[in-house]
């Protein structure tokens, strides 16, 4: 299993085998769920026109910012690295709503120029 991890400040990231764990450790942001205690400001609902696995786009940047909605007025929760594979439920405008496939948390939005579907 290959695990990599960034800490800046109160907000780790960390990849697992290409699934994306963010959390912080930040007091406002706790929640109960151990796993994503980062839930997205904007709720996600099922889209069929956009559901479906996603892949991450090269950037200059290196990394895609993953966003607590639809939108740069959000605070950045995670990153995600090129080519990572995730699942996307929800969309709205130009922003897609990922999802853990394996537990259906919520985790965050991120813009779909910069994905493509796989």
């Amino acid at each position: 299993m290959r695990k990599s991890g960034v800490n800046r400040g109160h907000l780790m990231t960390l990849g697992i085998c290409g699934a994306l764990v963010a959390f912080s450790t930040s007091a406002l942001a706790q929640a109960p769920n151990p796993y994503y205690p980062i839930r997205p400001d904007v709720p996600m609902q099922f889209n069929g026109r956009c559901a479906g696995e996603y892949a991450a786009l090269g950037l200059s940047s290196g990394v895609l910012n993953i966003r607590l909605g639809p939108g740069t007025n959000y605070s950045v929760i995670g990153n995600l690295v090129p080519n990572q594979v995730i699942h996307v439920m929800d969309c709205q405008g130009e922003w897609l709503g990922v999802q853990n496939r394996r537990n259906g948390e919520q985790i965050g939005w991120v813009h779909a120029r910069y994905m493509r579907r796989v």
